[in-house]
């Protein structure tokens, strides 16, 4: 009798782990067709949507979910013209899949959200933030979401092509066609950028072409572990740093170039442009209210001395007083300088630039907003130095030092108006002595007469001080 009981229990303990099993089972198996249903239908694409729009601080709709097998697509998100917000966005083609098993564990996970394109524009109403809205009351969207799952994950984003219109809010940058892959996590979202263009506010650098961006955000910082830029010509910069948000941002990192293309293609310090590429290094230190400080030092490759704003005649008029041509315009060995930034400052201290055997200059300059002051020492070629201190009576180019005669220029003026003091004293010393009767130095000044010339028009500023040749 016992052993019938017994089995009687066995058989019922068997049945009901049975059940428990099958309706475990079914209920897992349910339980995606239930998350299915509710990720394809209205209230799913409606709470993506001002989850979306909040993220992005826009007000926008995202399209229909098409669902096939574990592969969803939708046409996109896209803000409404008059939304508020900074920012417009146009999101085309989205296409996902979810994680089977993760599902089971009511963990909705997206392995790998691809995207064709985005498209990033400034908005009319930027100063006018979207309002956050909840399910209305009575709505049971949010019980419903968290009823069905217990998270939601993202493994990466792919976006095809970026593009950001330049605008006030950017300061005239902007970018085209670049790749994009974020990887978003809890702690931070790391990015990896390639391709693509910059569009810069800048005419003299226009477009170039993005090499590399890789770095992580996490609020409320933005670390650079690389970038790297490319210009036409071959030129490149490379970067790396970290920018903290906030009411005083904060920012430190470094930077270097090599071969890129100065502003306009020259360098002016006020009384020399100096066509060449720009090589060289930079630090960040700081970002204050009025902008970055930092410093750095710069190479100048392939680089050339020619007349500047203000001194066209200048270097004419030495290579004519010397006999030397070159003085015109020569080829530079050296040339260099370190710099310093601040604020609406630019200080260019140890600057070094020379031809050896024919002329070295150094100095520093001071940029204040637009206004320029400076001194170089202008050294010339013993040889060549000591003809001028002679024409002058010892005036100009007396104080030698390894090889060279040096005279102080002092410069000034504004950036589209620099000045320098060594023509007019150069002048006054001419005309103070007695070389303004030199017959042999008259002929020279007079024999190019064509003043569109270099030594044409010396030759008609010393005809000028010294009168015509005696009979």
């Amino acid at each position: 009798m016992s052993d019938i009981k017994s089995g009687s229990v066995v058989k019922f303990a068997v049945v009901g782990l049975i059940l428990v099993l099958v309706s475990t089972g079914a209920a897992y198996l349910l339980l995606p067709k239930l998350i299915f249903r509710w990720l394809g239908g209205d209230d799913f694409r409606q709470l993506a949507s001002k989850q979306l729009s909040t993220v992005l601080k826009t007000e926008g709709e995202l399209e229909p979910l098409a669902w096939s097998s574990f592969t969803v697509q939708s046409g996109g998100f896209t803000s409404r013209p008059d939304a508020a917000g900074p920012w417009l966005w146009k999101i085309q083609n989205v296409k996902t899949s979810i994680s089977v098993r993760l599902l089971l564990d009511r963990v909705l996970r997206f392995p790998e959200i691809t995207i064709d394109s985005v498209a990033l524009s400034q908005g009319s109403k930027p100063n006018l933030l979207p309002v956050a809205t909840g399910p209305a009351e009575g709505r049971t969207d949010k019980k419903s979401s968290s009823e069905l799952l217990k998270d939601v994950q993202i493994g990466r984003i792919l976006i095809q092509s970026f593009g950001l219109k330049p605008s006030s809010a950017t300061s005239g940058w902007g970018v085209q066609g670049v790749q994009v892959e974020l990887k978003p996590a809890p702690q931070q979202t790391e990015f990896e950028i390639h391709k693509g263009k910059i569009l810069t506010p800048f005419s003299w650098v226009g477009v170039v072409d993005l090499d590399r961006v890789r770095g992580y955000y996490a609020d409320p910082k933005i670390v650079l572990q690389e970038f790297g830029i490319l210009e036409k010509s071959g030129g490149s910069i490379t970067a790396s740093g970290e920018f903290i948000s906030g009411q005083i941002p904060q920012a430190s990192g470094q930077s270097s170039c090599r071969n890129w293309s100065l502003p306009g293609n020259v360098i002016g310090l006020g009384m020399f442009e100096i066509p060449a590429k720009l090589s060289g290094n930079f630090r960040l230190i700081e970002w204050r209210s009025g902008g970055p400080v930092g410093d750095g030092q710069v190479n100048l490759e392939s680089a050339r001395l020619e007349p500047g704003k203000g001194s066209e005649s200048i270097l004419a008029i030495l290579a004519l007083l010397t006999g030397e041509p070159r003085l015109n315009g020569c080829p530079l060995t050296t040339a260099r300088a370190t710099w310093s930034l601040q604020p609406g400052r630019y200080e260019i201290r140890e600057i070094v630039a020379e031809a050896p055997g024919l002329l070295r200059s150094k100095g520093q300059v001071q940029i204040v907003g637009n206004a320029v002051k400076g001194q170089l020492q202008l050294g010339l070629a013993k040889n060549l130095g000591s003809k001028l201190a002679a024409l002058t009576g010892g005036e100009l180019f007396s104080r030698e030092e390894a090889g060279y005669l040096y005279e102080p220029v002092n410069l000034s003026g504004t950036m589209e108006r620099p000045q320098n003091d060594l023509e007019p004293k150069l002048k006054q010393a001419l005309t103070r002595t007695a070389v303004r009767t030199t017959v042999d130095i008259i002929q020279k000044a007079t024999g190019n007469t064509d003043p569109n010339t270099p030594a044409g028009a010396a030759g008609q500023i010393l005809k000028s001080l010294f009168g015509p040749a005696p009979k």
